[in-house]
């Protein structure tokens, strides 16, 4: 299959499990059922990729069609809790380099000290966050970042922001989200080498 098709399947699904978990709250219950079944398929996906490089630009470009982002980043921690740029992806489809790296520090920061997913749904109204210089300078609104953990200790972030509001969410996009971080966290942890892709 070619990466054009790869993507547009991605996008598909993704704006599948968005939609759904766009619905009234009535129908909630029956549609995060069905963002969960289509989660499945991009987990099943991830399984015919042996590859740690083609599973994680997989994850990436997935939270960016779901969360109808701009960009996510992929980083690791070491031992000593320094963090070490990995891999980033646009909503083009295209490689983004170390230089390019620009994540909120105030978000990370507040992830790596709860120690779950955090979801932004406006950076620019958060009391705290829309004073961080990152938050005003690329106008950033929603952040999700997402812990990877691996026998309960974080090896990693999935990080994803957008300029724009998500606007409606619920507690199943967070979940979304960290089933992500968690196949890339399985995906890093099998993997014998995990060159950074810049």
């Amino acid at each position: 299959m070619s990466q054009d098709k790869r993507l547009q399947n991605i996008d598909r699904m993704m704006n599948e499990i968005r939609d759904a978990l766009s619905w009234t709250s009535e129908e909630r219950e029956v549609n995060e059922l069905k963002a969960l079944q289509l989660l499945l398929e991009i987990t099943r996906e991830l399984h015919e990729r042996h590859e740690i490089h083609e599973r994680i630009q997989l994850i990436l470009d997935s939270v960016i069609a779901f969360a109808d982002a701009d960009r996510a980043f992929l980083i690791l921690i070491d031992d000593q809790g320094q963090q070490r740029y990995k891999m980033g992806r646009d909503s083009q489809g295209q490689f983004i380099s170390h230089e390019q790296f620009t994540p909120s520090q105030g978000v990370i920061e507040r992830t790596l000290e709860r120690k779950r997913t955090l979801l932004v749904p406006d950076a620019q109204i958060d009391s705290e966050l829309s004073k961080r210089q990152s938050i005003q300078e690329l106008h950033l609104r929603t952040i999700m970042c997402a812990p990877l953990s691996v026998q309960e200790k974080i090896i990693g972030l999935l990080y994803v922001d957008s300029q724009h509001s998500l606007g409606q969410y619920s507690s199943a996009h967070v979940n979304v989200i960290a089933s992500l971080a968690d196949q890339a966290a399985v995906a890093i942890r099998n993997a014998e080498k995990f060159d950074t892709k810049t």
